[in-house]
């Protein structure tokens, strides 16, 4: 996860004396076994005085590949500082008596130099060592495949090593996987507190990287691992590696880089062994493995926190394939956004979650240590493994029980079941092994699980759920290997290479639910395993034994099963509850079934009537009557006829027709409508004593209608109404499931209006707020959002609010001077409805406050509204202006154009004096009565004059464009003084004249 233990677990590499181990009988010609044989040696265990160290760099070394075949040469890369002789010593790691390793070269008087210094990218924080080759050699054919341990001795003394493993393509029973993506991750060479960089900020050093902490997202094979040179192999791995070739299983090795490299190759194995702290996987590694699981090829994950993070491999600078390992640790930063990102399995990036293969994962950790309570000394700080389902064939011949416990043997990361993701999919028989508790550094109090499941294609997965199983198996540095955990391991590869064996879990007992007294009945014993499936080879002998010891019992004999079933006959004498046990106590085996003894059935005295299901409003329903006797007893002989009520009444309810039971017994179908409790009665048609009633609680149907209801039919503009929307189904009922969503619309669609938002109902229902702001007649409408056909509509009378105005309106907008129009009037609130309640009384003005002027008095108004007579004299734009006697603010005016009457009198304009015989103009002005012009007259006029000299206009008929006044020119001649009269020609009323002094001209 984010940190783990580093190598100084394997700074000081001992031997320690091992339990008693129980495994299969090895073939005695595979290539472990015979690899075995050989003499071992010691001579692989550093010095742990003289451990290299990564700043002084006394002697380091890394190797050209993590995995070489037999015939493929391999190269060493080495630096010593100072320069000096070094030798080369290689071994693989295996059992060899115990000894642990053995010698398979040596190489000595190696000419050392000091290589240059390993920097980092300053973008990626890569750091890849360009150094020269030291040592090149060919890997002889007869090395066999496993784990090899190049020792580095420089001439001063100082020690570190190369780690890598020998491949051979064999198709070995088990491929186990070395998990050097995570050596390489966590590794942070050169670990001198300066410039060391891994996939981690608490061990990486210097400059801060594209990550945006000083950790690296990219880390090269192409330099040391840090510390002794190993990683994590001694501290997780090595006590696997010799239980496995100790106890002779057929197992070929491999890395990481193999697996992506080489998918097809895990086919040809009957196991894949996932080991120690395996947390980086590739996608073609993940690809692989799923594949070979999908194909029928057994899988173990003997760590945890396992395929936890995707990264992917890139070539190194001089172009060597998959030599860079690539884990950005965030899409944002990878600049690969496809399959291969850099993000955990888990991410719905990927969206692979590592429990889909593996069954559990990832769940928290602790530190790796902590002080011994007596001696103060440092170590594991692992929890007990807390055994569950200990009837697994998993866990047979080991003695466990559940509850049982093997010390110190879940840490320092623990993986459980995680529901909050997808499991294995099409899994079978998957079972949690154990639930070990412990306080995570995370979550607190937590639990770790190990876990096995059968997929669809056969194959077995099996996942530890701890990264210290391997502690179990071996006495190698730590003391824990336990014989339980080693027969445990043993069982699950002999499953791998043999199939699964059935073990007796537990006898089924199959009794039937009542029995009567002194009647014999047949008990079934079946002998099953953990699945329920029959274990036909069980040998074991039953005993029967009851809770009744009533005289008159008989129970069987003891007994064996055939094909590990029988079928047994009893007969019980007490009435009562009652139990029947079936025991084997040779194998720790019993199961006790529970039944209810009557007495002699008697006749029916009543009805029971029974259901299963919790009806639905309209659907049919099925329930089933059974006539009993006074102690419950089925009277089987009940020949009466049955008849059928129920308190839901409405119409469409179905209820049975009057029906006979069959040995006592019907089935029957009913359809109910009502939701709630509601009761389906069931009487004898002629003994109404022997009856029975079914209590249901009808479920409402789906909502098929929406039902919206208010306590206030009448609203006033404005103001907030209430209402209540419930769901209802087709029948009325409501539906509190209904989960719809409800959107509002109105038929009132002004400014203003306030409607609820969309909105879901609770328990079918939900009360609401609208303003409504038009008065009259208006629907509020909900409708479900995704059923348009769900809907239902409120009917409403709006009411105006209180006037705060008038409106008033003219029946013309050009009344004539003189001649009354109407002005109608109307009490409006403030979103314009007519107050039909308004009871002021409007007082009337205008703008004309000419002589004749006719306005209605005070008044009041009828429904909000009342028609009034006005008469307006003076031509022009004039306003009839409305207020409330009380309110002044309740106001409201109407604007006309007052046109003129028709002419009634004429008029002259002409100068007081005028000169002989030199014309000047006068003019001619038709008025109304009211003194207006009368711009619409149409009338011809002739002029006349006292002086017979004098020159007048010709005879004028007026026209629009003169509007009611014309200027004529007029010559009189005759002083002193002369009149000049002007008539309309056709009625002589319309007549004007003008007397002008006419003067002589003024003599030069």
């Amino acid at each position: 996860m984010k940190r783990t233990v580093v190598a100084t677990l394997s700074a000081v590499l001992v031997l320690s004396t091992l339990v008693a181990q129980q495994a299969p009988a090895a073939a005695a010609d595979n290539p472990v076994v015979v690899e075995n044989q050989q003499a071992g040696s010691t001579g692989w265990q550093i010095n742990p005085q003289k451990i290299a160290d990564d700043a002084t760099g006394q002697i380091k070394g890394y190797a050209s590949l993590t995995s070489v075949s037999p015939g493929q040469s391999i190269t060493f890369y080495v630096t010593v500082n100072p320069a000096q002789t070094y030798s080369i010593d290689v071994y693989r790691i295996g059992w060899y008596s115990g000894m642990g390793g053995r010698l398979r070269l040596h190489v000595a008087g190696q000419n050392g130099i000091q290589q240059s210094a390993c920097t980092p990218n300053a973008t990626t924080g890569l750091i890849a060592c360009n150094w020269s080759p030291s040592y090149t050699f060919t890997v002889p054919a007869d090395w066999t495949s496993g784990i090899y341990y190049t020792l580095l001795t420089n001439a001063a003394g100082y020690q570190n090593a190369i780690i890598f493993a020998v491949k051979d393509g064999r198709p070995a029973a088990f491929l186990y996987q070395q998990a050097v993506n995570t050596y390489q991750a966590y590794n942070n060479y050169p670990d001198d507190h300066v410039n060391g960089k891994s996939l981690y900020s608490f061990n990486s050093y210097g400059a801060n990287t594209i990550s945006g902490t000083t950790r690296a997202v990219k880390v090269s094979f192409d330099r040391p691992y840090s510390g002794e040179g190993s990683m994590y192999f001694f501290t997780f791995e090595i006590n696997l590696v010799r239980w496995l070739e100790k106890n002779g299983y057929d197992v070929t090795y491999t890395t990481d880089v193999d697996t992506d490299a080489n998918d097809g190759a895990l086919l040809s194995h009957k196991g894949f062994l996932s080991t120690g702290h395996d947390e980086y996987w590739s996608k073609g590694m993940y690809d692989a493995v799923l594949a070979a699981r999908n194909a029928g090829v057994n899988l173990a994950f003997f760590g945890a926190n396992a395929v936890y993070w995707q990264a992917r491999y890139e070539p190194s600078a001089g172009g060597a394939a998959k030599r860079v390992l690539v884990c950005y640790k965030d899409a944002s930063t990878d600049p690969v956004r496809d399959a291969t990102t850099t993000v955990l399995f888990r991410d719905p990036l990927v969206n692979r979650p590592e429990q889909t293969l593996m069954g559990v994962m990832f769940r928290d950790e602790v530190p790796f240590s902590a002080p011994d309570p007596v001696t103060g000394n440092y170590v594991p700080n692992n929890s007990p493994y807390v055994v569950t389902n200990s009837s697994h064939w998993l866990y047979a011949g080991t003695g466990f029980r559940d509850g049982d416990s093997v010390p110190k043997l879940v840490g320092y990361e623990m993986d459980r079941y995680d529901s909050s993701f997808a499991g294995p999919t099409g899994a079978t028989q998957w079972t949690f092994l154990s639930n070990s508790p412990y306080t995570g550094e995370f979550y607190g109090a937590e639990y770790a699980q190990s876990s096995i499941y059968q997929a669809p294609s056969g194959a077995w997965v099996f996942a530890s759920g701890t990264m210290s199983w391997s502690w179990g198996l071996d006495n190698y540095w730590y003391t824990y290997a336990d014989p339980r955990i080693q027969r445990t391991t043993a069982n699950l590869l002999n499953a791998f290479l043999n199939g699964a064996p059935k073990t007796v879990h537990d006898l089924k007992v199959t009794a039937p639910a009542s029995a009567a007294v002194g009647q014999a009945f047949t008990v079934g014993v079946t002998a099953e395993d953990a699945q329920g499936s029959p274990v036909t080879t069980y040998t074991g002998t039953v005993h029967f034994a009851t809770s009744d010891t009533g005289s008159g019992v008989v129970l069987p004999a003891d007994s064996t099963l055939t094909n590990g079933q029988g079928s047994f006959s009893v007969t019980l004498a007490t009435t009562g509850p009652q139990t029947i046990t079936v025991s084997d106590a040779a194998n720790s085996l019993s199961t006790t079934a529970s039944l209810t003894v009557a007495a002699a059935v008697g006749p029916a005295n009543h009805l029971v009537l029974a259901t299963t299901a919790t009806p639905t409003a309209g659907a049919a329903f099925s329930f089933t009557v059974t006539a009993q006797d006074s102690a419950g007893n089925t009277d089987t002989g009940y020949a009466g006829t049955v008849h059928f009520t129920s308190t839901d009444t409405s119409t469409g309810t179905v209820l049975p027709a009057n029906a006979t039971l069959t040995n006592g017994q019907g089935t029957f179908s009913a359809t109910l409508f009502v939701a709630g409790a509601q009761t389906v009665t069931a009487t004898d048609t002629t003994t109404a004593s022997i009856t029975g009633a079914l209590n249901v609680s009808v479920r409402p149907a789906a909502a098929s209608k929406l039902a919206l209801t208010t306590g206030g039919a009448y609203p006033t503009a404005g103001t907030p109404l209430s209402f209540t929307a419930t769901a209802l189904d087709q029948y009325g009922n409501t539906d509190t499931a209904y989960a719809g969503t409800v959107h509002f619309t109105s038929s009132d669609t002004s400014t203003g209006v306030a409607l609820p938002a969309d909105a879901t109902l609770t328990n079918g229902q939900g009360t609401f707020s609208a303003t409504l702001i038009r008065a009259g007649v208006q629907t509020i409408t909900a409708t479900d959002n995704a059923t348009a056909s769900i809907t239902g509509a409120l009917t409403v009378t709006v009411r105006a609010a209180s006037a705060t105005k008038f409106a008033a309106s003219a029946s013309t907008t050009t009344p004539t001077a003189g001649a009354a129009f109407s002005v109608t009037l109307k009490a409006q609130d403030q979103y314009g409805n007519t107050d039909t309640a308004y009871a002021g009384r409007a007082h009337f003005t205008s703008s004309d406050t000419s002589s004749g002027v006719v306005l209605p008095a005070d008044s009041s108004l009828t429904n909000g509204q009342g028609t009034f007579s006005v008469t307006l004299t003076k031509a022009g734009a004039q306003t009839v202006t409305a207020t409330d006697t009380a309110t002044a603010s309740i106001t409201g005016s109407v604007s006309v154009t007052v046109k003129p009457g028709a002419a009634a009198s004429l008029t002259l304009g002409a100068p007081a004096t005028a000169t002989v015989n030199q014309s000047f103009n006068v003019t001619v002005t038709a008025k109304d009565r009211y003194g207006n012009v009368a711009t619409g007259y149409r009338g011809t006029v002739q002029f006349t004059s006292s002086d017979l000299l004098a020159t007048l206009p010709a005879n004028y008929t007026f026209t629009a464009g003169d509007g009611g006044a014309h200027s004529f020119s007029v010559t009189l001649v005759t002083p002193p003084s002369e009149s000049v009269t002007v008539t309309d020609t056709a009625n002589a009323s319309l007549t004007a004249s003008a007397q002008i002094t006419v003067k002589l001209p003024l003599l030069p």
